[in-house]
């Protein structure tokens, strides 16, 4: 809605850009400020966390499109997929701690983000399987998830007929 303020009612408005430009940048310092706090402030930590969010959000959304098409929806394992994510982000932050504890820098984290970021990784791809866009997909990769698309597909079949048995009284 902002943004289109800043180019509508007769064209091109700089006042409302420079308002955006501050609230943009306002943000991506306050986001930095908020990550180096919580995660540590080693020179890898902004690009990984970065990543490890990134492949959370497209888990999230590849996740709620699969069971969109096959019909598994269910509002409660939305909200235990919440409180996963809510653990997933809150674990980097413990490994940080652990490394000012330990006096290991980034190490703990490093490895934690890699070991949950590998295991995101293969649920999104799995999602993405079951949402129907594994054209995009390397044969590789599939290969690899395989296992993660067999347990998520027979998951989803499960909900599916515990939803029609409650469904049907």
């Amino acid at each position: 809605m902002f943004f289109y303020a800043c180019f509508s009612k007769g064209g091109y408005d700089l006042k409302n850009e420079y308002i955006l430009a501050a609230a943009s940048g306002s943000l991506g310092a306050f986001l930095a400020s908020l990550i180096n706090t919580v995660y540590g402030d080693h020179v890898f930590v902004v690009p990984a966390i970065s990543l490890y969010m990134g492949i959370i959000t497209l888990d999230w959304i590849s996740g709620f499109s699969a069971s969109r098409k096959d019909g598994s929806y269910a509002s409660e394992y939305g909200i235990d997929g919440a409180f996963r994510t809510l653990f997933l982000l809150i674990a980097p932050a413990l490994a940080n701690v652990a490394d000012v504890l330990l006096g290991t820098p980034g190490t703990v984290f490093g490895f934690t983000v890699l070991a949950f970021g590998s295991h995101i990784f293969k649920s999104m791809t799995a999602n993405v399987y079951r949402a129907g866009w594994s054209v995009w997909i390397p044969v590789k990769v599939l290969d690899w998830v395989s296992d993660e698309i067999d347990h998520k597909t027979a998951r989803a079949k499960k909900r599916i007929q515990e939803k029609d048995k409650y469904l049907r009284g």
